[in-house]
C-alpha cells in the first residue's frame, strides 16, 4: 500500500487552519502538516494591518469555546490582539512544528492509484492522504480593474498589504471602495490627510458601534472564573447570530424587523451622523438592511462632516499619473491611492484557475464552480473530491462568528477521518444523493430569506454568486449545525477499503 508523506495536509495557517490543526491534535491525529503561503501564521490578521483594523463583532464572541482569552482590551478587539491570540494558540498547542511557511499550494491532484493527493507547492511536491482546505472565505484581493492604475505616479496602498512606512500626513489621498475595510480606514486617514476623496460605488449600512474598554477588574474576573467568561461568550455569540443569521433566514416571519431597522437608521442614526442632506442621501443605501453584511462604526459617517473630506459617487473613468478622473470629466489630483476594493471569495472560479484542484474522473473545481450551481454536503464536501474537505464550502457559513464555523467543520472532518481509519479505508468520498438532498434543503430555506425578499437587487453584495444564488450562508442555527456535525450519517460517504492496486476496489457501506 502506498504511503503518502503525511496523513493530513491543511492548506492555510489562518484561523481556520489553526483551529483544524488543534482539532486533529485533540483527536489523537498527529500526522499532519499545515501549509502556509506566507512567512508567518495568522491569515487575515497577519495580512490586514491597516490603520484602525479590528473585529466587527464583539471580541467575546470572536474566540474558540475551548480557548477563552481573558485579555481582550475592548468590546471590539483591535486586530493586533487577534493576531496575538492566534500566536498564543499556536504556541499553546505546539503547532509551529507542523507548519511549513512560504509554501504555497499551487495545484492539488488526486492520485487514484495511490489514493492520496499530490500537492504541488512552491517548495516542491507533497503527498497527503487527506486534504483540508482552510484558505478562508476571502482568498485573494480582487485585481484593481481600474484603467491607468499602473500609470499612477504617486503611492498605491492596499488594505490587505499596508505599508506603514508611508506617512499620509498632509497628503491628498483617494480611497477607492466603501466596504468593511474602508469603514475602518477612512476615519483614520481623515485625521491626518490634507484632503481625502472617498470613491463610493455602492453605499453600505453602517450602524453604531457599542465599543468600550473592558475594565481591568472584569478581565481579572474572566481570568479567575472562566465559566463567567464562557457565559458571556455564549450570550455574545448568540446575539451576533441573531443579527447575522436569524434576521436573514427568518425575515419572512418578521419582515418588520429589517424594515423598521432601515427606517430607524435613515430617520435617526444617519441624520445625527451626517450634517449635509445631499451627502447623507448618497451615503444611505437604497436596498434593504441586511442585503450586504452591515458594518459598525461611530466615526465613519461623521468623517464626511470634516472639511477636506469628499464623497465621490461618479464612476471612475481612469487613474491618471496625477490623480483620478471620473466620468464627468473631472480629475482630482492626489498623492496616494488606497485600494479597498474587496476580495475574491473561496467559491470564485478564478481562485481555482490560479491554483487548480483536480479530483476523481476529471473533476475540476474551477469548472464545477463556473458551470454549475454551487453545491456541497454540510458546506464541507463535494462529490468528485475524495479525501478532501473545505473549512468553508458552499452554504458553509455557520453561526455568527468564524470560530463557530471552524469548530463545527473540524468536528465533521475528524469524524470522517476517524471512520475511514476504523474501516481501513484509503479513500472516502461524499455521495451525490445526500449532497443533492442537503443542498436542495439549504436552497429551499434561503428562497424565503431576506436576500430573496428585501430588495437586494442593487446591493452589489458578495452574498450573491455569479449564478444568482446565495450560497454563502448555512440557513440553520449554529446549534443545529453543531448537532449535525456530531450525528450526520457516516454512510453519506462511500469508503474504499480495497488495498491499493487491487482491482476492482470495493466501496464499503457498513452501517454507521
Amino acid at each position: 500500500m502506498a504511503v503518502p508523506d503525511t496523513e493530513v495536509a491543511i492548506i492555510g495557517a489562518g484561523l481556520s487552519g489553526i483551529g483544524m490543526a488543534i482539532a486533529l491534535q485533540r483527536a489523537g491525529i498527529g500526522d499532519f502538516v499545515v501549509l502556509e503561503r506566507a512567512g508567518d501564521i495568522g491569515g487575515t490578521w497577519r495580512d490586514n494591518v491597516y490603520p484602525g483594523v479590528g473585529v466587527d463583532v464583539p471580541a467575546q464572541a470572536y474566540q474558540f469555546s475551548f480557548a477563552l482569552n481573558p485579555r481582550w482590551s475592548r468590546v471590539f478587539a483591535p486586530g493586533a490582539e487577534v493576531k496575538e491570540y492566534l500566536d498564543g494558540l499556536a504556541d499553546r498547542y505546539r503547532l509551529r512544528r507542523h507548519v511549513r511557511l512560504d509554501t504555497e499550494v499551487t495545484e492539488r491532484i488526486w492520485d487514484e492509484d495511490g489514493r492520496f493527493w499530490r500537492l504541488r507547492t512552491s517548495a516542491g511536491e507533497l503527498t497527503a492522504r487527506f486534504v483540508v482546505s482552510a484558505i478562508g472565505a476571502f482568498v485573494d484581493p480582487k485585481p484593481a480593474d481600474i484603467p491607468g492604475i499602473d500609470d499612477f505616479a504617486g503611492t498605491v496602498l492596499r488594505s490587505s498589504a499596508w505599508d506603514h512606512g508611508c506617512d499620509l500626513t498632509g497628503k491628498r489621498v483617494a480611497v477607492i471602495g466603501t466596504g468593511a475595510s474602508a469603514v475602518q480606514i477612512v476615519p483614520e486617514i481623515a485625521r491626518r490627510a490634507a484632503r481625502l476623496d472617498v470613491y463610493q460605488r455602492t453605499p453600505i449600512w453602517v450602524g453604531p458601534k457599542l465599543d468600550a474598554p473592558i475594565p481591568r477588574p472584569l478581565r481579572r474576573l474572566f481570568r479567575r472564573a472562566p465559566r463567567v467568561q464562557d457565559a458571556v461568550r455564549r450570550i455574545a455569540t448568540r446575539g451576533v447570530e441573531m443579527v447575522l443569521i436569524d434576521l436573514v433566514v427568518g425575515h419572512g416571519r418578521a419582515p418588520w424587523i429589517a424594515h423598521g431597522g432601515a427606517r430607524l437608521a435613515r430617520s435617526v442614526w444617519y441624520r445625527t451622523q451626517v450634517k449635509d442632506p445631499e451627502t447623507r442621501r448618497r451615503l444611505t443605501p437604497g436596498y434593504g438592511l441586511g442585503c450586504k453584511r452591515p458594518s459598525v462604526s461611530n466615526t465613519y459617517l461623521k468623517t464626511f462632516n470634516r472639511p477636506g473630506v469628499s464623497l465621490v459617487t461618479d464612476a471612475i473613468e481612469r487613474v491618471t499619473p496625477a490623480g483620478v478622473r471620473t466620468a464627468d470629466g473631472r480629475e482630482r489630483r492626489v498623492d496616494a491611492i488606497v485600494l479597498a476594493t474587496g476580495f475574491r471569495l473561496a467559491s470564485d472560479p478564478e481562485v481555482f484557475r490560479r491554483t487548480p484542484v483536480r479530483g476523481r474522473g476529471g473533476f475540476d473545481l474551477a469548472t464545477f464552480y463556473a458551470e454549475h450551481r454551487l453545491a456541497s454536503y454540510e458546506g464541507i464536501s463535494i462529490p468528485g473530491l475524495p479525501n478532501h474537505f473545505m473549512m468553508f464550502g458552499p452554504y458553509g457559513w455557520v453561526g455568527g462568528t468564524w470560530h463557530q464555523l471552524v469548530e463545527t467543520t473540524s468536528a465533521h472532518v475528524v469524524r470522517v477521518i476517524q471512520e475511514a481509519h476504523r474501516r481501513g479505508a484509503t479513500a472516502v468520498e461524499v455521495r451525490p444523493e445526500p449532497t443533492e438532498r442537503w443542498t436542495a434543503r439549504m436552497r429551499d430555506r434561503l428562497a424565503r430569506s431576506l436576500w430573496a425578499t428585501n430588495g437586494c437587487a442593487t446591493a452589489n453584495s458578495y452574498y450573491f454568486d455569479h449564478h444568482g444564488d446565495t450560497p454563502y450562508l448555512r440557513p440553520t442555527s449554529a446549534a443545529q449545525a453543531a448537532r449535525a456535525a456530531r450525528t450526520f450519517p457516516l454512510d453519506d460517504y462511500a469508503y474504499t477499503v480495497a488495498p491499493v492496486n487491487q482491482a476492482p476496489p470495493v466501496s464499503e457501506t457498513r452501517p454507521a
